[in-house]
């Protein structure tokens, strides 16, 4: 294996290195057999899927094939005509099977790789598979990516103590306006406390920067990918961490508005106004480079569906606020006596928004298992397409799906969802209309941390009971999952938005928002620096990203240089996000900050 990624062979057999993209090899395949042959293809990648034919293979033939190595994949060569994607039957007529270098091994990147198909004495059918060229190592890449960033922010800490070699202070990092404590500027008006909780700031930014990150390319590699169907990748965390520290903001601003002297109308429709103007960002977005073409436009997506669920929990918030209005606690270190009522106030004082919250979880449960679907289990949750022979192939997300498609219409849900790249299913939306229900039950779960926040001023207090919010959700999602990929009661799924998935992602939100606050607003251990500042504009973090994706200076390319490789995309990936991250810190300075 090359210990560099780089571009390892020019020309072989015709073929360069360079014409291959990435997670891409080529493999020979040279027949002799006195009969044509189908290669049959099966991705590691693809659940409950049976073989699929990937390439026809004449007899007395010599091909080169493109073969996908980001999963791995298993070969089997059949007496069977060729059909593209034709789920293979297993009807005996396999002659001979392909395990690429071992079951626990894939074909690696820019490999070179010859299958040898020969026809015995007695009138069998032999294969053999050897590496013509080794391919490289993509994770070495990645480390020394690693290396460079860590040296930058050591050197960046260093230069900014040089000071004090001096006898001097550091230079500061946070200036600006002066810092109070709630939600994010845009949920801030009227905010009374003096002293803003960075955390809060420091967890949304990580949010976003990592959205930004993962959506420029992630350098390519799959574990900063969204899951094909069902499991959990650093991509499918932060989308619903984005969503709940929303909701965490949503009691701090009730609060505020309620003190203010607002009425409820005046309220609701600054709700409304909110989650109009979210909706319709989201959906100038879904026709950025592709014109506003109203027969085939996009209708939800992911800030269409930050304006639903603000809308619908920030109404229920202030509708049922508690009668004290969200009375603040006793101040850290003034000690009262408490009972068992008093300790959980946080989670009673929201007792009439559980209560809707549970219809809600209720109300999407029934209707994903109740609902019949045409041509489809009752209960279904699979990607549909190839998966179990193809039998369910116009069921992709069950429920889920088809309300989608009958509400909105195929034209109007997203045309190529990652689980089309594996299972064929066609159109499918991962952020339509039903999942809205699961969305806001993990915006109100949110709340429910932004209430302890309210109620509860120790330290201790707060990080005891987020702590055990995240226990808690944390177990109820293994419960439901199993604790698997594929399997329990209801699996993890991004795309279906599943409760399990709300759980485990809620988990690790009420685990990091704690980290946060312990590093940066008890111990002050860290400034929260660089992701405070993008958490501060978080809004035109996502729009501008969103909108400059194929702009210079945040994408660009070389003449010569190997765009194909993991190490490249990486660095441009690191670079464009940097540049938002400048770009928020530019605004930070110039006290900036986007309110909607």
């Amino acid at each position: 294996m090359s210990w560099v990624e780089v571009a390892n062979f020019d020309r072989l057999y015709g073929h360069s290195s360079r014409d291959l993209g990435m997670d891409e090899a080529y493999l020979r395949v040279l027949s002799s057999a006195p009969r044509p042959l189908t290669l049959l293809a099966l991705s590691q990648d693809c659940h409950q899927c049976q073989y699929t034919s990937f390439a026809a293979v004449p007899n007395h033939t010599e091909q080169v094939l493109k073969v996908d190595t980001k999963f791995a994949t298993t070969f089997k060569l059949a007496s069977i005509p060729f059909q593209e994607r034709d789920p293979f039957k297993g009807d005996g007529s396999v002659v001979c099977d392909v395990d690429p270098l071992g079951s626990a091994t894939r074909m690696g990147e820019f490999g070179f790789y010859e299958l040898t198909v020969n026809d015995t004495v007695n009138g069998t059918v032999s294969c053999q598979l050897r590496t013509l060229v080794e391919p490289v190592n993509t994770y070495l890449s990645l480390l020394l990516i690693v290396l460079i960033v860590a040296f930058t922010i050591i050197a960046w800490k260093v230069l900014r103590c040089a000071p004090k070699l001096l006898g001097k202070r550091c230079l500061p990092v946070d200036s600006g306006r002066e810092l109070s404590s709630g939600p994010a500027p845009d949920d801030e008006k009227g905010a009374t406390a003096k002293k803003r909780l960075k955390s809060l700031d420091t967890f949304r930014g990580i949010s976003i920067i990592v959205m930004v990150f993962v959506n420029y390319g992630g350098g390519g590699y799959w574990f900063l990918d969204h899951a094909t169907w069902n499991g959990l990748q650093i991509a499918d965390l932060v989308f619903p961490w984005f969503m709940w520290i929303m909701g965490v903001c949503i009691p701090i601003s009730v609060r505020s508005t309620l003190r203010s002297g607002a009425s409820l109308t005046a309220a609701i429709l600054n709700v409304i106004r909110r989650a109009v103007i979210l909706f319709g960002l989201g959906l100038m977005l879904n026709t950025a480079g592709r014109g506003a073409d109203f027969g085939a436009i996009r209708i939800f997506g992911v800030l269409q569906r930050f304006g639903v669920t603000y809308f619908v929990v920030t109404t229920f918030a202030i509708i049922l606020a508690p009668k004290n209005k969200y009375q603040t606690a006793k101040k850290e270190g003034e000690m009262v006596k408490q009972d068992f009522w008093d300790a959980v106030v946080d989670v009673t004082s929201l007792k009439f928004q559980w209560a809707v919250m549970l219809v809600v979880l209720a109300a999407h449960c029934l209707i994903t298992f109740l609902l019949p679907v045409p041509g489809c289990p009752r209960g279904y949750l699979g990607p549909g397409g190839i998966e179990l022979g193809g039998q369910f192939k116009g069921c992709a997300g069950g429920a889920t799906g088809y309300i989608d498609r009958v509400v909105l219409g195929v034209n109007h849900i997203y045309q190529n969802p990652t689980s089309n790249h594996v299972y064929h299913a066609g159109p499918f939306d991962p952020e339509g209309i039903l999942g809205c229900l699961l969305s806001v039950f993990q915006v109100f779960l949110g709340v429910q941390a932004g209430a302890v926040l309210l109620f509860h001023s120790s330290h201790r207090g707060r990080l005891v009971r987020w702590l055990s919010w995240s226990a808690l959700t944390g177990i109820v999602g293994a419960v439901l999952c199993l604790a698997s990929k594929d399997d329990g009661f209801i699996p993890l799924n991004k795309n279906l938005w599943s409760l399990s998935f709300v759980m485990v992602t809620s988990c690790f939100a009420f685990f990091l928002l704690s980290a946060c606050y312990v590093l940066v607003d008890i111990k002050g251990w860290w400034s929260g620096a660089p992701f405070f500042y993008p958490g501060m504009n978080a809004t035109i973090m996502y729009v501008g990203h969103s909108l400059a994706y194929d702009l210079f200076p945040w994408h660009w390319k070389f003449p010569g240089l190997p765009m194909n490789t993991h190490f490249i995309n990486t660095i441009e990936a690191l670079w464009g996000t940097g540049l938002w991250v400048l770009i928020a810190f530019m605004l930070f300075r110039k006290k900036f900050f986007l309110s909607i």
